[in-house]
């Protein structure tokens, strides 16, 4: 008989609320402690949020000092984040995709994959949920992310930079640090003039264990990055002129 086992970071421990959760330091103490040596049947590890290659390796470096690797496994593959030129973040702790891939057409998917020290996390983390600016940085990066891999190459001596225009979502439940995806259908608004601005929208849901947690649609649009850089300059000192002469 096998028991099942969900881990999550040691950022999550407020939803380490029953008997088949625990955080990646609470279970490696307890495997150090000699807790399953006497046990019977094998304990299937599930990966929940925060649980990397580097977690597992820590937790797995417990398992074969105890030589409990005949009892204590992990299932499901390692879910590795998307790389820097997909998400546009420069810190792997603050990529939340991993997977990003087309599905058919214009419909893309990804896995959410929220790291233990995400930025989002350090200063706000209550409660068994995830809270829902995670959600919102997700879909940012998602739309990143579809523009990367599904149109950046058809403009392939264009440098763009992607801005978005507008966010709409509902959010219908907790996320919770467990394993989860998020869908997409991305229609095209405009993009027949490259060299000037191309605009999307996204259709978005986010699911947790098969049930809707978010949707909504958010629009985004590419310009050419030299732009880009004109305008924000412009507006940049426009904004700084007009503070300082309502404040003389």
């Amino acid at each position: 008989m096998s028991t099942n086992v969900m881990v999550v970071a040691d950022r999550f421990t407020g939803f380490v609320q029953s008997d088949d959760v625990r955080t990646v330091s609470g279970l490696t103490a307890e495997i150090n402690r000699g807790v399953f040596d006497d046990g019977q049947g094998e304990v299937l590890l599930h990966g929940g949020q925060g649980v990397g290659s580097f977690e597992r390796g820590y937790l797995q470096q417990a398992i074969d000092r105890r030589k409990l690797t005949d009892r204590i496994r992990f299932t499901g593959e390692q879910v590795e984040p998307e790389g820097r030129d997909v998400v546009h973040k420069h810190s792997e702790n603050n990529v939340l995709l991993a997977n990003l891939h087309r599905v058919d057409g214009a419909r893309y998917t990804a896995d959410i994959r929220v790291h233990g020290d995400n930025e989002l996390l350090l200063d706000h983390q209550t409660g068994e949920h995830v809270q829902g600016m995670v959600i919102v940085e997700a879909v940012r990066q998602l739309f990143v992310g579809v523009f990367e891999c599904g149109y950046r190459n058809r403009w392939p001596l264009s440098d763009f930079y992607i801005v978005w225009n507008s966010v709409e979502l509902t959010f219908e439940n907790f996320l919770f640090p467990l394993p989860a995806e998020i869908h997409c259908t991305v229609h095209e608004l405009s993009v027949e003039k490259p060299e000037r601005q191309l605009d999307f929208a996204l259709d978005v849901e986010l699911k947790q264990s098969g049930k809707l947690t978010a949707s909504g649609r958010v629009g985004f649009s590419g310009f050419p990055r030299q732009k880009i850089a004109v305008l924000e300059r412009r507006k940049a000192k426009k904004a700084l002129q007009g503070l300082l002469e309502t404040s003389a």
